[in-house]
């Protein structure tokens, strides 16, 4: 029989394996738990996408709107945020000036599929990570994504 140390709240699936399914943030044996990653577009399937491109190496979480991002960080912190600009209600840029009050050392990454050289400016006056424009690469969007945790 194999001795356990359940490591918070996390629920063994193999006692012998040191395996857990994390309540909260996924943890493998001693690892570091893994960086969180909040993902909020309207679009289920930009949502859907970035999901399954991120999820094997960060705790994801997927909103479809500001308002339900919003819930989301009340409960967590992420370690980078990812929104689409164009929304409807509360748009990606609000999201970000709302991040900035709140964490200002979050990353807030914004997509969107309209764009110009003046609006990525003015995004990154107001404290955006980074902008990416639709479509775009899965190279491209790992790479800004990677950036960002590393950088916090």
């Amino acid at each position: 029989m194999c001795a356990l140390a359940v490591p918070f709240d996390f629920t063994p699936v193999d006692p012998c394996e040191n395996s857990y399914v994390a309540i909260g943030r996924v943890r493998y044996n001693d690892a570091a738990p893994m960086p969180t990653l909040l993902i909020v577009d309207d679009d289920a399937t930009v949502r859907g996408m970035l999901y399954d491109l991120f999820s094997d190496r960060y705790e994801c979480n997927t909103a479809s709107s500001a308002d339900e991002a919003f819930q989301y960080m009340e409960v967590e912190h992420y370690d980078a945020i990812i929104t689409d600009i164009a929304m409807p209600g509360i748009t990606g840029v609000e999201l970000l000036k709302r991040v900035q009050l709140r964490d200002e050392a979050t990353p807030v990454i914004l997509i969107s599929g309209k764009g110009s050289e003046h609006d990525n400016q003015s995004l990154l006056a107001l404290g955006a990570f980074a902008y990416v424009t639709k479509p775009f690469s899965l190279d491209e969007i790992e790479q800004v994504v990677e950036r960002a945790v590393t950088r916090k």
